[in-house]
């Protein structure tokens, strides 16, 4: 008689990656001091006329100032799964720039 072992579900089985939602990148979003500006949707108050967080800028008045409207999401480098797995090769990565 042999025995099957049945792996429990690990804390690392890979999700959709909370930063992204699983898209593999980002926009609008303010990643550091240095190359933001004032957000132009909330005028740079954090919230929109109603007091919710604003969607731009996620409630920090500020947005990147970028080049390229979609930058690859800084925790799942574009995978849109999160942890990223070893075996995952860059071609199956949602985001390509």
């Amino acid at each position: 008689m042999g025995t099957e072992r049945v792996n429990a579900p690990s804390s690392d089985t890979p999700k959709t990656c909370p930063q992204c939602q699983g898209r593999g990148w980002m926009d609008n979003l303010c990643e550091s001091e240095a190359r933001a500006r004032r957000c132009s949707h909330c005028d740079g108050k954090g919230t929109d006329a109603a007091g919710k967080e604003c969607y731009a800028c996620h409630g920090t008045g500020l947005i990147e100032v970028r080049m390229k409207d979609k930058l690859a999401c800084s925790l799942c480098r574009g995978a849109g799964i999160y942890p990223v797995p070893e075996s995952m090769n860059a071609v199956d990565f949602v985001y390509h720039s």
